[in-house]
């Protein structure tokens, strides 16, 4: 590859080199307002989860419904919050899914499967958190060093569970067939087999049910490893497929799972270093109407701390993540030997789904994708440099 063409660093680049300025603007459109949605949709989640601590409402009510016993007590307190917490999001994820990208003409979704998909999330959202703060709280109640060994828990917990997600959750939500166009599968499989990528089969999800946007992404491990496609994606030309599961057969090759995981663990420690200063403070406890942190119902204190100082790390996070996504961009180069199909894909990936072309630093900063602009221009320089 070029040397010029570092993962690790922003390559620079101009969305009006690449985009139109009717493109750019029309991304704009779409992207606006659905910003403006999703940020007031956090600051109200934030301010009903204030508002449970401010009012003391999870501790009066378990005290009111007599719940002695500490399990009882948190799987309840959950139960509260997740309550609250649908209250707020359900009616924005009813407008966006349901109303705003309907008028953009993306969604697909019906108000049966918006239903479904909304009690499946809670009662799977219910369970995940459960087994997930049943043992925290347990150290929480043991021990002075609870910050450390639920560190431990969690990162073991949130690698497990982004192991297992493909096969035992994403089924519930979606349909997964085998690719039935046999000159396709044949020839991502024989791509796969040239890079030495143990892909056992090549499936197809049934995306189009909610959205006309395409994706695609390998799941699973050793002999269920699998490359997924959106059946949204398969209408594209043949070339343009190849590159998109390239790419993400690039993940693999590149382990950026493996990689990403000690960083999310290190950054998980500074998540529960915060936590422990936090949910420390005798006046924080107050606040929440609980005396002592081994009150479950001190839960909505520690779910609004724990988001505040993920938001700090996750800069980090982003930043690896986007390193990883030049990468997969120029292995999908190397493999497929085809900018021509990798700067067609792109720019139809963007411009089809209204990808925000001419983002602002912030976004930049905390995207898991570089922009466009800046993937399309990483594409002309390895051409270049190949020259």
């Amino acid at each position: 590859m070029p040397s010029a063409i570092n993962p690790w660093r922003r390559f620079p680049a101009r969305p009006e080199d690449w985009f139109s300025p009717d493109e750019i603007a029309r991304a704009k459109a779409y992207v606006r307002p659905l910003t403006r949605v999703n940020l007031a949709e956090r600051l109200l989640g934030g301010v009903v989860l204030v508002a449970l601590i401010w009012t003391e409402t999870v501790p009066r009510l378990l005290d009111g419904w007599d719940v002695g016993n500490w399990v009882l007590r948190l799987l309840l307190a959950v139960a509260v919050v997740q309550a609250a917490e649908m209250v707020v999001t359900v009616p924005f994820g009813a407008h966006r899914e349901l109303a705003y990208d309907k008028r953009w003409g993306f969604s697909t979704q019906t108000t049966r499967g918006f239903v479904s998909d909304t009690l499946k999330n809670v009662l799977v959202g219910v369970a995940i958190t459960g087994l997930l703060l049943v043992p925290l709280w347990a150290l929480i109640r043991s021990t002075d060093l609870w910050w450390i060994y639920g560190w431990f828990v969690m990162g073991v917990f949130v690698v497990g569970l982004g192991l297992l997600a493909p096969v035992l959750i994403m089924p519930l939500f979606n349909k997964f067939t085998p690719l039935d166009d046999p000159g396709l599968r044949d020839d991502l499989m024989d791509l796969a087999r040239r890079v030495d990528a143990d892909i056992t089969e090549i499936q197809v999800s049934d995306a189009s049910r909610r959205t006309r946007k395409d994706n695609a992404f390998v799941t699973g491990l050793g002999k269920t490893r699998r490359l997924v496609l959106y059946d949204t994606l398969l209408p594209r030309p043949r070339e343009q497929v190849r590159t998109v599961a390239a790419h993400e057969i690039g993940h693999w090759k590149r382990r950026h799972v493996v990689r990403v995981i000690p960083v999310v663990i290190l950054l998980l420690l500074a998540n529960f270093a915060v936590l422990r200063l936090v949910l420390g403070w005798d006046a924080a406890l107050e606040w929440a109407g609980v005396e002592s942190l081994d009150d479950p119902a001190a839960l909505p204190l520690f779910l609004l701390v724990f988001p505040a100082a993920s938001g700090l790390t996750g800069l980090v996070s982003a930043w690896v993540t986007r390193a990883g996504e030049r990468e997969a961009d120029l292995f999908a180069l190397e493999v497929t030997d085809d900018p021509e199909a990798t700067t067609a894909m792109l720019r139809a990936l963007h411009t089809d789904n209204l990808a925000d072309l001419a983002p602002s630093w912030w976004k930049r900063a905390t995207a898991g994708h570089p922009p466009a602009a800046e993937r399309l221009a990483i594409v002309e320089a390895w051409s270049a440099g190949r020259r």
